[in-house]
C-alpha cells in the first residue's frame, strides 16, 4: 500500500512539475511567435489565411490554439486538408491541400462539387464532369441535399471503378423526387433508373449490359426492378 501510495505521489509531482514547466516556457519571449510559414494554393492570399487562423504574432507558440486554427481553415472553400504545427523556437507552419472538383452540381446556379462535399465556384472553365441536377436550394444545403451530394460522388466512384468507360461517358446523374436517381449518358440517347438503396448492384448489372453491348447509344433501361431491367426505346 505504501509502495502505492509513493507511486501516486511521484506522477502527480511529474504533472506538477511538467504543468508549471510548459507554463515557465510560455512566459519567454524566446518563444513567442515571429514567423508563419504558409503552403497553400497560389490562389488563396496568404495574409487572408493568417487572420482566419487566429494565430497572434508576439504570443507565445505555447498559447496559440492550433486546433482551432486548423479547423477554421479548413473551412475555407476549396480546400481539402490543413495542418498546423509548432515549430521551436518562434514559428508556426500551415500546410492546406487544395480539393479536387469531382463534378458539377446545378442549384441556384452551377457550381463544382469537391470531394470533401463543398461547393465551389468553378475557376476551370475547360472542365468537362458530370453535373448533378435535381437539387433545390443555394449553395448552403439542407442534410437532404449533402445526402444527394453523397450519393452522386458514391455513384461516380463505383462506375470508375466498375467501367472506365461508362464513367467517361456519364453526363448527368439526375435526382428524383423519389429515391430514385436517372443517370444520362453520351453521346445522349442511354438513360438509367437506379434506386439509391442497392445502387451499386443496380451499376454493376449496368456495367455487364454495357460490356455485352446491350447498353448500345440509345434506350432507356429500368433498374429498379431487382434483377429485371426493362428497356425502353430502339
Amino acid at each position: 500500500m505504501k509502495r502505492l501510495i509513493g507511486v501516486f505521489v511521484i506522477v502527480f509531482i511529474a504533472l506538477a512539475s511538467g504543468r508549471y514547466a510548459y507554463h515557465s516556457l510560455g512566459k519567454l519571449t524566446w518563444f513567442n511567435l515571429s514567423n508563419v510559414e504558409i503552403n497553400c494554393p497560389d490562389q488563396i492570399d496568404a495574409g487572408d489565411i493568417l487572420k482566419t487562423s487566429g494565430l497572434k504574432i508576439g504570443e507565445s507558440i505555447f498559447r496559440q490554439d492550433i486546433e482551432f486554427a486548423g479547423n477554421t481553415l479548413l473551412g475555407i472553400p476549396g480546400i481539402e486538408a490543413v495542418k498546423v504545427s509548432r515549430k521551436l523556437p518562434g514559428s508556426v507552419e500551415i500546410d492546406m491541400t487544395l480539393d479536387r472538383i469531382e463534378l458539377f452540381a446545378r442549384t441556384n446556379r452551377l457550381y463544382g462539387l469537391t470531394r470533401s462535399l463543398k461547393l465551389v465556384d468553378i475557376t476551370d472553365r475547360k472542365l468537362v464532369l458530370p453535373i448533378i441536377t435535381g437539387l433545390t436550394g443555394s449553395g448552403k444545403l439542407g442534410f437532404n441535399e449533402k445526402m444527394k451530394l453523397c450519393y452522386a460522388v458514391a455513384i461516380y466512384d463505383t462506375l470508375r471503378t466498375s467501367s472506365k468507360s461508362l464513367a467517361d461517358r456519364l453526363s448527368e446523374i439526375h435526382f428524383c423526387k423519389s429515391d430514385e436517381v436517372e443517370l444520362f449518358f453520351n453521346p445522349g440517347g442511354v438513360k438509367a433508373l437506379i434506386n439509391l438503396r442497392n445502387y451499386r448492384k443496380a451499376l454493376y448489372r449496368l456495367t455487364v449490359l454495357d460490356l455485352k453491348g446491350i447498353l448500345g447509344n440509345s434506350g432507356s433501361f429500368d433498374m429498379t426492378a431487382g434483377r429485371m431491367v426493362v428497356k425502353n426505346g430502339a
